[in-house]
Parts: structure tokens; sequence; C-alpha cells
């Protein structure tokens, strides 16, 4: 994204909603863009909290929420929720942090060791390829799933590698970079303001940014 996009964006808000803790990408990538961020427990917390405080929100493509048996929230559902509150301002592809499956010292010498992993729903495919015989706890966020790994409730994690570096309990095992698709919300009444007002009020919707 060109300099000129960001501060076209600021133009509307110089604040922005989107999941925390501290240390997820969303976070890392809200905080890239924007001088205040917001962090929420979850994406739709933030398009709500967005649509509230007349901010915007970042959301990932992928993101899903599940618990152990099912998934209970996606992109794609709370994008159509959200259709009469928030619009989508821009998307763009940027990598994602340098993520890791990691394991517990005390619990899992290799990966094949590993029984129970923890992980974020949207990173189930780094789990399946590293550890594919491991049962799977469903988190939030990519911290939470390094805590636990950390704390010995399960013997791995897929999380950041900057997070996992600073877990006193964890090992590096295999480490990636893959790339995540970001969705930008603006609050509908931005556009009915921009329409009454012959777009003083803030930008316009725009497309695809690269």
């Amino acid at each position: 994204m060109s300099a000129a996009d960001v501060e076209r964006l600021r133009r509307g808000s110089t604040a922005v909603a989107t999941l925390g803790p501290v240390g997820t990408d969303a976070h890392a990538v809200a905080d890239k863009l924007f001088s205040n961020v917001v962090l929420t427990e979850s994406f739709a917390a933030a398009m709500t909290y967005g649509e509230q405080h007349d901010i915007y929100a970042l959301v990932a493509a992928g993101f899903l929420e599940r618990s152990e048996v099912d998934v209970v929230d996606s992109w794609v559902d709370l994008h159509f929720r959200s259709l009469d509150r928030m619009l989508l301002a821009t998307i763009w592809e940027s990598s994602t942090k340098t993520m890791c499956i990691a394991t517990n010292t005390r619990r899992a010498d290799t990966l094949d060791d590993v029984r129970r992993i923890a992980i974020h729903p949207a990173t189930a495919v780094f789990a399946r390829k590293y550890a594919p015989q491991a049962s799977i706890r469903y988190v939030n966020a990519k911290p939470t799933a390094v805590e636990w790994a950390d704390q010995g409730e399960v013997d791995a994690c897929v999380g950041s590698l900057d997070v996992v570096q600073k877990a006193a309990n964890l090992v590096v095992q295999e480490v990636f970079t893959p790339t995540m698709v970001w969705c930008l919300y603006q609050p509908r009444a931005w556009e009915e303001r921009r329409v009454r007002d012959s777009g003083l009020a803030g930008p316009p919707r725009s497309g695809t940014l690269q």
C-alpha cells in the first residue's frame, strides 16, 4: 500500500479497531497504518466498535472462529451480517508476520511427539502439514495458542515467531511466512455523509490496493 493510499484512508479516520491481543497479525498491520489502534476480543467486536465509535475496522479475510466441534463465525458471515452497518473501504494482500510451529520442551522433543496442538482456526493447514497426528485445540488468536503451549496445556502451537521467541518453554521447529488478504471497513454513515455533503466528510470507497 502506497503512502498516498494510507494518507487518503487517514482522511476518514486515524483510528482503527481490530483483533487483539498485542502480537496478532491484525495488530501489526493496523499499527503500520494508523496512529490509534483499538484491540478487541474478536473481529466481530472490532466491527461493532468501528460502527459505534465512527472509526475503521480491520478484518482478515481468512478469519475463522470455532469451538472444538464447529465453526461459529467466519469472514463471510461477518461481512454479510454487517452490510447494513459497515462498508468495505478497501482490500489488499500482504505478508503475515513470520509464523512457526513450536513445541513445549517438557512435553514433546519433536513434531512426531506432539499429541495436542493449539492453533487459530485459520492456521489449521500448518498443523495438518507438520503434526497431522495431533488433536487440535482452537483459540481465537495466535498469541493465546503460544500461551497455552508455553504453559504446558498443549504440546505445541502455531504462532508468530516473535511471540514464540519470548516464551520460556518453547522451541521453534518450522518457520514459514504466508500472505493474508486484509479487509478494511468503514461505517456506512461515512458514505451517507459523503453523498449528502459532496465528499467533504470522509474518503469515497476505494477499490483494491496494491
